[in-house]
């Protein structure tokens, strides 16, 4: 009996030192439309990836982490959409996630190969970044430039 209650109390004891459950993370309310994103915000960010040349500092190399960051980051906010027009419809599109996803994937391949101070690798990533995003603008806004 003795042996019982000490189990159970070690049971009560350990249950209630659970983890409490986090909130279900909720998805992201768009603040502005696609295409501004995409001009504010992803067009500096992939031009800075395209435009590597030397860099010899960790300061430099810095500079291209946080552009593939903004990469990554903006990738996933595309996914949700935005407040344009078109921006809901072209969201609910498989297609569009898929872009999404190889947008964020090269920006994953150009952090890396900016942590590992890698010119090559970020040519490489810069080339497959261009294009995602140049057939998905075809594909969703025909004439963008």
């Amino acid at each position: 009996m003795k042996l019982t209650m000490i189990a159970l109390a070690g049971l009560f004891i350990l249950g209630g030192c659970q983890e409490a459950t986090p909130p279900a993370a909720q998805e992201p309310v768009p603040t502005m439309s696609v295409n501004d994103l995409m001009v504010t915000v992803v067009t500096p960010a992939t031009d800075t990836l395209w435009g590597i040349e030397d860099p010899q500092t960790d300061e430099d190399w810095q500079v291209f982490i946080d552009a593939a960051d903004v990469v990554i980051e903006a990738g996933e906010t595309i996914k949700v959409g935005g407040t344009g027009p078109n921006d809901n419809t072209w969201a609910s599109d498989p297609a569009w996630d898929a872009f999404a996803d190889r947008l964020i994937g090269a920006g994953v391949d150009a952090r890396n190969a900016a942590n590992n101070k890698d010119v090559e690798a970020m040519y490489t990533a810069g080339e497959v970044l261009y294009p995602p995003c140049e057939e998905c603008h075809i594909q969703f806004h025909p004439g963008v430039q």
